[in-house]
């Protein structure tokens, strides 16, 4: 039990030293707290203050001993075995002692401090060596000044001394990052600064500055190029968009239709298309009608005698070819398209290429574009072979 004593003793002595001794300006280690104590020969201290946007903060005192003895495991297992079965005798006795100290700092600082969260551990620990580690924990209200978001950390510790085995730690938010720190620290890290001792800061010491990352550097790593990319990924999946349009169609079989003329003569072609259906709906006349009448001509056989077209062994190109073939070499283009299921866009496209090949003509009759194999164009254009109105049909059918 003594040993046990012994180390609480110790403990506490240290955490106090440290604390009230900075918030009064005076030393807070003189020498060595543990020369007296032959039971206990301490190693080192971290101390840590971890400071929130509104200047709260976290503070962790470890008290480290290394167990490289009988009686430095035996005085650690009583200390921890008493902490376990009464914690709140240690952390009541803590809590006194660390009001004591924040009251100090808020009376030299003029502002508002609390203690809060105290708590008191004890555990062994490999670091590598197996030690003892003793924990004090609590949160100091209103330890930092916040001004415009940025975090002005030390005057509550103003004047603070680290003996040669302790070292002090004090870290921001992640959405800061640091302004300014003094003096120098041994160490910056991401996020916080280190001090080891001996170190005896003077008046106005130790400070740290922290304030809010900008707009662009809080963004995650990567993230500017990253939008920049996705602009482009748009913009490029726009204008894929547009060609898409524009490109030969595809038929049921996967396969793409061959060669085309220019886009702006398909895009004609199909604008003559839909100019052609709506004028025969406003002369009353119906798509029957241009089919009987072809029909009265003997020109197309019966619809259910001819065979049905295996679009998986053709080209568009070629399911024209071979209906026209079928119906004795012409033929309305728009029962073209009612016979191959197209739409008239497509229809107009597909035939366009076939005429821009010289597979295909096609001329006028009335208000329906009619098409003809080449051998079959000088017997429907009425002409006296010299194609010069078949040739003007092409033309009008273009436009």
């Amino acid at each position: 039990m003594k040993r046990t004593t012994a180390l609480l003793v110790v403990v506490c002595c240290l955490v106090v030293a440290l604390l009230v001794g900075a918030s009064t300006g005076v030393s807070g280690v003189a020498g060595d707290p543990f020369a007296q104590q032959e039971e206990i020969d301490p190693d080192d201290v971290l101390i840590t203050a971890d400071v929130d946007a509104e200047g709260d903060a976290v503070w962790t005192i470890e008290y480290r001993v290394r167990l490289s003895s009988d009686d430095e495991e035996q005085a650690f297992e009583e200390f921890r075995t008493d902490l376990e079965a009464n914690p709140e005798a240690y952390t009541d006795r803590f809590r006194g002692r660390m009001e004591t100290t924040v009251g100090a700092a808020a009376n030299a600082t003029g502002r508002e401090m609390s203690v809060s969260n105290v708590s008191v551990t004890a555990e062994r620990r490999e670091i590598p060596q197996e030690y003892g580690v003793v924990t004090y924990r609590f949160r100091w209200g209103g330890f930092a000044t916040v001004e415009d978001g940025r975090i002005a950390v030390g005057d509550a510790i103003d004047g603070m001394f680290l003996d040669e085995e302790s070292s002090l730690i004090l870290s921001w938010p992640d959405s800061h990052e640091l302004d300014e720190a003094a003096p120098a620290p041994a160490e910056t890290r991401d996020g916080s600064v280190v001090w080891v001792g001996p170190v005896d800061f003077a008046g106005g010491e130790p400070r740290v500055a922290a304030v809010p990352e900008s707009a662009v550097s809080s963004l995650p790593g990567g993230l500017p190029i990253l939008a920049v990319v996705g602009l482009l990924v748009v913009l490029g999946g726009a204008v894929a968009y547009v060609r898409r349009d524009r490109k030969s169609p595809v038929a049921e079989d996967g396969s793409t239709a061959g060669p085309s003329a220019s886009d702006e003569r398909r895009d004609e072609a199909a604008t003559d298309d839909e100019a052609d259906a709506e004028a025969a709906a406003d002369d009353g006349s119906t798509d029957d009608t241009p089919e009987d009448d072809e029909s009265s001509d003997g020109d197309s056989a019966d619809d259910g005698d001819v065979p049905p077209i295996d679009a998986e062994l053709l080209s568009n190109e070629e399911q024209v070819l071979r209906l026209l073939e079928r119906e004795g070499g012409r033929m309305k283009q728009k029962r073209v398209a009612e016979e191959l299921d197209w739409t008239a866009a497509k229809t107009s496209q597909v035939v366009t290429g076939l005429r821009d090949e010289g597979d295909l003509e096609g001329f006028r009759l009335g208000r329906e574009n009619v098409l003809a194999l080449p051998d079959e164009g000088d017997a429907e254009d009425g002409n006296d072979g010299d194609g010069d109105d078949r040739d003007a049909g092409r033309d009008a059918s273009s436009d």
